[in-house]
């Protein structure tokens, strides 16, 4: 179900020029204000309608499946920030810790050669693959309070009939079941979650109906406090859908840029092309960076331009007015 959510339309003057009439032709821009917590939540929006289309509980889900006709990429909900490692082991009930010698998180640009769960059967011959049913530890991450949600262990069993079958477990052996994921065309991964054996409750929307997901993730930054060494971190931010790419720019002024300059870009397909750091943490305040211009090309090919304007609830009325993590955004269409 499409969800409503508050914007403002207002015109400003475009440099676009009518000889004949003399008359300047004023340009839409929407002054978009997301209603749902970025801390909390998953809130996919179509830029085209510039509507939000749905959202979800960011822990509503721990495994993505991938539903293209030749998929079989298996993605972590890294909002949970999340890991998972192979044990190497084919015996399922005597792996009873966390015998994984490498545990990984999946990359944040959305590569899938770079997922934690990885090859986890020999898909090289399409006619006969190859399972070798090896037992995955999954850690489920943490809580917005850093709380885990424990760990699972699982075996990709084989993919049949579009159809994913999956084997799982606590630790312990405890809470043992079976359950099979069909995949949907519909949508790039089939999301399932382990809690109450299994279910397919949660669903990100249709793939055609969204540009944007606006949600907590996990990365890589380089800590001063830690020597400058890589570490994961959850962060907050906007992730792409497949299909949309993304050039940023932080010199021209968001009034500036029109159709004619997107030529002069270098558009990026990785699904943090936008990512968290439009913002800074300064003296325990985010302050957003609303000279940066980010040029979004959908699905469709139309292009939009767009720039944060808020972290903070800014919805008069609103019982979250003035709370951190509500993003605010001035957004238009470029090829009118």
């Amino acid at each position: 179900m499409r969800i409503s959510l508050i914007l403002l339309i207002t015109l400003t003057l475009s440099s676009c020029f009518d000889e004949n009439s003399y008359v300047i032709t004023p340009v839409p821009i929407v002054d978009v204000k997301i209603p749902y917590s970025i801390y909390t939540d998953q809130t996919y929006f179509s830029l085209f309608d510039t509507l939000v289309i749905s959202h979800n509980n960011y822990a509503d889900w721990d495994l993505g499946f991938e539903s293209t006709t030749n998929g079989y990429h298996i993605i972590l909900n890294t909002s949970r920030f999340m890991y998972a490692g192979n044990t190497e082991l084919t015996s399922f009930t005597t792996v009873t810790t966390n015998s994984a010698d490498t545990m990984m998180y999946d990359k944040s640009s959305g590569n899938l050669d770079s997922t934690a769960i990885g090859n986890w059967a020999d898909f090289s011959n399409a006619l006969n693959p190859v399972f070798p049913k090896k037992v995955y530890i999954i850690d489920r991450g943490v809580d917005e309070s850093g709380n885990p949600f424990g760990y699972k262990k699982i075996i990709f069993e084989k993919l049949e009939n579009d159809t994913y079958f999956i084997h799982f477990a606590n630790l312990d052996n405890s809470d043992e079941h079976t359950f099979q994921i069909p995949k949907n065309a519909s949508v790039n991964f089939v999301q399932f979650s382990f809690n109450g054996g299994g279910n397919l409750n949660t669903q990100q929307p249709d793939k055609e109906l969204w540009d944007l997901n606006l949600t907590k993730y996990s990365t890589i930054l380089f800590d001063n406090a830690n020597h400058n060494k890589p570490t994961p971190y959850l962060v907050r931010g906007v992730l792409i859908n497949k299909g949309v790419t993304v050039a940023k720019d932080t010199i021209t002024p968001f009034n500036a840029v029109n159709i004619d300059n997107v030529s002069a870009y270098s558009f990026s397909d990785k699904q943090d092309a936008i990512g968290y750091n439009w913002k800074s943490y300064i003296n325990g305040e985010y302050i957003v960076k609303s000279h940066y211009v980010y040029i979004i090309k959908d699905r469709n090919a139309n292009y939009f331009k767009l720039r944060f304007t808020g972290f903070k609830n800014n919805i008069n009325g609103d019982i979250h007015y003035g709370i951190k993590g509500y993003p605010s955004f001035e957004m238009s269409k470029l090829n009118l």
